[in-house]
């Protein structure tokens, strides 16, 4: 009796199906790991689009010479919860800021990270042409695991995320 020898060497059904079963069940542990660090990823990010946006206008306030301000509305009359406006100022004319909706000189930033939210404010932070900041603001962030993250500035320019 001759045997007939293979040259084909494959994985069968069966080692496929564990191979797989194997993979998703890893992924499925992992996954529900990254879950639970999901809301501090939000909240970082939403302290660096604040520090962004806020770098952005100290630097156009040293570029068009003009001041710039950012505006928490507590009255959330003209914003939605969680945003903010930069609104262009004068420097020759101390806060004379121009009206919302004149020739793009603001901009309104929201927050677009979910469960994140702007809790308090100490104040409206004015960028000065050059590049000092007046009215120091801190800006307190909170996630809906009740972690929190602070913007603050200095009279010197800086701002940090503590």
């Amino acid at each position: 009796m001759t045997q007939i020898k293979s040259n084909f060497l494959a994985f069968t059904i069966v080692e496929l199906l564990v191979a797989m079963a194997i993979i998703s069940t890893i992924s499925a542990i992992s996954l529900m790991g990254f879950q639970q660090y999901l809301p501090d990823y939000r909240l970082k990010a939403a302290a660096f689009q604040i520090k962004t946006d806020m770098q952005r206008a100290s630097s156009n306030a040293a570029k068009t010479n003009c001041q710039y301000r950012m505006i928490f509305d507590q009255n959330k009359m003209f914003l939605k919860t969680s945003s903010y406006e930069i609104q262009k100022g004068n420097a020759t004319k101390q806060s004379v800021y121009q009206p919302e909706h004149q020739d793009n000189s603001f901009y309104i930033g929201h927050i677009d990270q979910i469960g994140v939210f702007i809790v308090s404010w100490t104040n409206n932070p004015v960028f000065q042409p050059d590049g000092t900041i007046s009215s120091l603001a801190t800006i307190t962030l909170e996630n809906v695991k009740g972690h929190q993250l602070k913007i603050s500035t200095s009279m010197a320019g800086r701002i940090r995320i503590q």
